[in-house]
């Protein structure tokens, strides 16, 4: 427990005093005498702790201690002539200036200097205290100044309670002294039924004149109790207050400007303002509900980031740079990548699959595309080409086709031929749908082929078949044709052959060619018209049946 001293009030900083002075009394607090004017006055006594605190001592010429006295609320004694004042001071005298009320304390030199290892005290005992409750203002003035400067006068003063013979308020106690964050104490005091009393700690401002106990739970700061006792008339009153202390472990704090020149390690910190730190900053945890920013020139520098929650989302605004030489990012899970990727150096051990849609691709901008020895180039679709296009070597129907051409490539590129089917027919017993235009291309010593039905049913898809055969550069390739129709048979179709160079490199150059005639561009660009036959024209032209 501590007594709250009394209050006091000082003049403003340019006239505040010099010395610091504190003002106890005794007894604690001072009683009224009584108010039969046949019972002897009590008697009471101010003491007064002067000290200089900064290291320049202070030039005094005098120290007053004005006493109101009378028969009043505000009076403090009935007669100062009745007071024994002194001072410790060695080579002060003492006098009493009564017209003033006030007790003349000087030096025998005119001024002398009191320095902070100058520590005083000024006692006024046998204070005949006068027979009204109520608070008396005590007032300290000093004459001083530093240095040869002038001097000047500066005041405090001192409100002094006079209490009913029979209040007290005393013994505030605090169980326990020490509490974990969150954890509760219990205060416990003693206090006379005349006068209303109030504890006040934090925002909290609780009427207690019926209580002598009170429990305080979920305290998380180091936090001052204030109990307020308060008696006397209305217009005058005495107030007393008590405190006590509790200390909390790894306290709440709530403050203005914290300025660290140290380490600051937050093992767990919320954030809804701005956070600035301009030295280092260790956090082992740390949430934040607004933006964490990094200025311009510095870095964040941090061993693991993780999305909030549990599978979370980490956005990144700008650009994330890997600055440091020999460092990886590993993805344990999907990466998915909306805009566009650029791969400096890229090595991956597991599979690489584009699948944006129908409208995906993997570009090779630049550069190209190589496989070590020994390993395989797999296409299980379609395989397009686009730079410069395909040439087309030869297009007309396959009754009228050509049936051998030989080429050499003088860059590498795919030879591709296309057929497709141009009659059909009802008559489902017709050999024709069951009989084959052949087409096949021979390079390096291998032989591919395709085919497509002479003649389909009618209402089934038509049938078309292509095929793309790889040629090296400096290599040839011999296209064959095989359009023999069945010995009185029907049947037509369409064929074309394209040559699709790799990488814009040249076209094939002919070597030999058989007796078809070239097509011209009119012919190369020509519709194929499609054939349909429920019945055969005449007799002499029926295909015959199987």
């Amino acid at each position: 427990m501590a007594l709250v001293s009394p209050t006091r009030t000082v003049d403003t900083t340019a006239n505040e005093p010099l010395l610091a002075y504190t003002l106890t009394t005794s007894p604690d607090p001072l009683k009224a005498s009584p108010e039969n004017p046949q019972v002897p006055e009590e008697k009471g006594e101010l003491q007064i702790v002067g000290s200089r605190h900064s290291g320049t001592p202070a030039d005094v010429q005098w120290i007053k201690v004005k006493v109101p006295a009378g028969p009043m609320s505000p009076d403090l004694a009935t007669d100062l002539a009745k007071v024994t004042p002194r001072i410790s001071l060695s080579g002060w005298s003492v006098r009493l200036d009564a017209a003033a009320k006030e007790f003349v304390f000087s030096p025998s030199a005119g001024h002398a200097p009191i320095g902070p290892e100058t520590g005083f005290t000024i006692q006024l005992s046998d204070i005949p205290v006068n027979r009204k409750v109520g608070t008396s203002p005590i007032t300290v003035t000093e004459s001083s100044r530093t240095g040869s400067s002038a001097f000047q006068s500066r005041a405090t003063t001192f409100h002094v309670g006079k209490f009913p013979a029979d209040f007290y308020l005393r013994n505030l106690i605090c169980t326990p002294l020490v509490i974990n964050n969150g954890g509760e104490v219990t205060l416990n005091w003693e206090r006379s039924a005349n006068a209303t009393y109030e504890l006040l700690y934090g925002d909290t401002n609780l009427d207690v004149t019926n209580d002598t106990r009170k429990r305080i739970t979920n305290v998380k700061s180091d936090t001052t109790f204030y109990l307020r006792g308060t008696t006397g008339d209305a217009s005058n009153p005495v107030v007393r207050i008590l405190s006590a202390q509790v200390s909390v472990i790894k306290p709440d704090l709530e403050i203005g400007n914290l300025i660290v020149h140290g380490s600051t390690q937050l093992n767990g910190a919320t954030s809804t303002k701005n956070l600035t730190v301009g030295g280092t900053a260790s956090l082992n945890g740390a949430t934040t509900t607004k933006d964490l920013t990094v200025n311009t020139a510095n870095t964040l520098h941090v061993r693991t980031i993780e999305g909030s929650g549990s599978y979370g989302s980490l956005a990144i605004g700008g650009r994330l740079t890997l600055s440091t030489a020999g460092r990886e990012v590993n993805v344990l899970s999907t990466l998915t990548v909306a805009g566009a990727t650029s791969l400096n150096g890229a090595t991956t051990t597991k599979n690489l699959t584009v699948d944006p849609g129908a409208d995906g691709y993997l570009w090779l901008k630049s550069g190209r595309l190589d496989t070590a020895a020994g390993t395989n180039l797999n296409a299980y679709g379609t395989v397009g080409i686009f730079k410069n296009s395909s040439q087309t070597l030869h297009s007309n129907y396959i009754s009228t086709g050509f049936r051998e051409t030989t080429y050499r490539a003088d860059g590498a590129g795919f030879l591709t031929i296309v057929m497709t089917c141009l009659y059909f027919t009802s008559n489902t017993g017709w050999r024709e749908l069951n009989a084959y235009f052949t087409a096949q291309a021979t390079t390096a010593g291998v032989t591919h082929s395709i085919s497509v039905p002479q003649v389909a049913f009618s209402g089934s898809p038509q049938p078309v078949n292509q095929m793309s055969v790889p040629v090296a550069k400096g290599g040839t390739v011999k296209v064959s044709l095989n359009n023999t129709k069945l010995s009185n048979g029907a049947g037509n179709g369409y064929f074309s052959v394209y040559w699709t160079p790799l990488g814009g490199g040249p076209n094939l150059t002919q070597v030999a060619a058989a007796d078809m005639p070239e097509q011209d561009e009119a012919a190369e660009a020509e519709v194929p018209e499609t054939f349909f036959s429920d019945a055969p024209a005449d007799s002499a032209a029926e295909p015959s049946e199987g």
